[in-house]
């Protein structure tokens, strides 16, 4: 489908990138077409690049294996035998019952970002 712009020239819809926003000439043409085409890396060859890296999943990933890693450390060092004679709950009774939970939450938290990232990649095949 085209539009016809102030000028006369011909916009095609399929030339503007994701966003929308692009800037034209005169003739309805992109401008720079390196700079606006979303689909190609700065060298100029087609690919995802850097816009793909989302940091919230990277830290998400991170936090889960730390969770994961973490809960079996915490499981297996619990029984290192450090006992409180004052009464207090010994720091080995908490990590008993913390380490399972974290290790667990841990993987489902992978199990969501693998999830996400099998999405994420069915609709970059499209």
């Amino acid at each position: 489908m085209s539009h016809t712009n102030q000028t006369g020239g011909n916009v095609e819809q399929a030339e503007a990138n994701k966003v929308g926003f692009h800037e034209v000439d005169q003739d309805g043409k992109p401008a720079n077409p390196g700079a606006t085409s979303g689909d190609h890396n700065a060298d100029g060859t087609k690919g995802a690049g850097w816009r793909w890296f989302n940091p919230f999943i990277a830290i998400l990933w991170i936090l889960a294996a730390g969770l994961v890693f973490g809960g079996i450390w915490g499981f297996t060092n619990a029984f290192s035998g450090s006992t409180s004679s004052s009464g207090a709950v010994p720091l080995s009774f908490v990590l008993v019952t913390f380490a399972p939970f974290a290790a667990l939450s841990g993987t489902l938290a992978i199990m969501c970002l693998l999830f996400w990232h099998a999405v994420q990649w069915q609709r970059a095949a499209r």
